[in-house]
């Protein structure tokens, strides 16, 4: 996915579920872990997407420092 498309989806993405997060969180009285796991696999997957190179996100140079060589 080209860098700008890929910027896009990751806001759009991180919005998404931050969303979802707030929607649920009244209905787990009070269990947050749960939505700290939520938040956690949500994370998860995004750096999968990145380190699998389906989308190649471009914030403030990161791309450049995952993709560095040793």
């Amino acid at each position: 996915m080209k860098t700008t498309l890929s910027n896009v989806f990751v806001i759009v993405y991180i919005g998404v579920t931050l969303l979802i997060r707030f929607i649920l969180e009244p209905q787990l009285q009070g269990r947050f872990l749960i939505s700290v796991g939520l938040g956690l696999f949500a994370l998860l997957f995004l750096w999968a997407l990145i380190r699998s190179k389906v989308i190649r996100p471009s914030f403030m140079g990161l791309d450049k420092m995952i993709n560095k060589e040793p």
